[in-house]
Formats: C-alpha cells, structure tokens, sequence
C-alpha cells in the first residue's frame, strides 16, 4: 500500500506543479487520436510493473459533454513473479473540464510467465499459448490532457498522463493493477 500512496503523490504532485500556459482546451478541433508512451505501477501490493502502451481512439459528443472511446493495449514486464503482460482496455471517458478526463470500461488481460514468454514469444505475444492465464474485468481512469505543441486544426500532439485502476477476474482469482501512464496523444481532424 505504500507504494501506490507514492503514485498518488507523485501524481497529485505532476497536477498541481504544471504550468498553466499547457492547459488544454480540450482537443482543438481533433477527432481522431493515436496514443503511445511509458506505463509503471503496482499489481496486487507487492508486485511492480512497467511497459509500454499504445491506443487509438476517436472524440465525440455524448450527453452534452465532449467525450472519447478508445481501445489502448499495455504490454508490462511484471516483477513478482516475473511474468510478461499484456491489459486491453475498450475505455469511454468523458471531458470534465479543460483537459481533465475520467473513464470506464471493460478490460481484459494475457499474463504468462517469463521462462514461457522468452521460449515462445509469438505465440504469447498473439494469445494462443496454452499457458496464457486470461482474465477480464472492468477499467476506470482519471487523466489529464495538455495543450497541443502544434497549433494546426489538422494535427495535434498533446502530452497526456492518467492514473488507471484495472480489476481483473479469472476462476478462484483476482488481480488488481494500479497504473501511471504518460506519453503523447496524436491527434488528426478526420481519419481520410
């Protein structure tokens, strides 16, 4: 428990010290979107994790609020007992104000062990490996996304971070992932 008191800090700590001139206006114009970036954080109590991640996703109106669904994949090294990750989200989220976002929405997670996933890489990497442990559950997210770098209604580059919590279920288990992830959000006016 300490270390996820630890993410919430530092992360609570990247809101506050951030400049104001990177606030966003939500995504200027930008409909379309393709994510990539770094992710760490803790499974159960005890178990560190990094990787990385990518997404593509689409923003659209919903109940008034400007609003975002995206499909994002983690693949994560995690560290007791090693085993090699990957945690598919389908996330809607929802803009609050400016650029802070929350979501939810299923997930799904392949963890083999490490002495498999180096001996059989394609079949773990593609999710038909007998020893592949499945499980599902659901996602919820808080995020923030800046302002652009580029001031252009076609394109967009947004540095973006959020806090993620994922609680998977398979038969007699659960598995609880905390994650940090910050990286950058591609953004296009249409997709053609």
């Amino acid at each position: 428990m300490k270390n996820v008191n630890q993410l919430l800090v530092v992360t609570s700590l990247v809101f506050i010290l951030m400049p104001r001139k990177f606030f966003s206006q939500l995504n200027n114009h930008h409909k379309n979107y393709v994510d990539i970036g770094l992710v760490g954080g803790m499974q159960h109590h005890d178990s560190p994790l990094a990787g990385v991640y990518g997404s593509i996703g689409t923003f659209f109106n919903a109940f008034g609020r400007p609003s975002s669904i995206d499909v994002r994949v983690k693949e994560l090294y995690i560290a007791n007992p090693e085993q090699q990750g990957t945690l598919i989200t389908l996330t809607y989220r929802v803009s609050l104000i400016k650029g802070l976002f929350v979501g939810i929405g299923g997930a799904h997670g392949h963890q083999v062990m490490m002495g498999e996933f180096m001996t059989h890489t394609g079949s773990s990497i593609g999710g038909t490996n007998p020893h592949i442990m499945h499980s599902s559950g659901y996602n919820a997210e808080l995020g923030y996304n800046f302002g652009s770098f580029i001031k252009n209604k076609y394109l967009g580059i947004y540095p973006v971070v959020q806090l993620a919590y994922t609680q998977l279920f398979m038969t007699n288990h659960s598995t609880p992932n905390l994650t940090l992830s910050g990286g950058f959000r591609v953004g296009f006016k249409q997709w053609n």
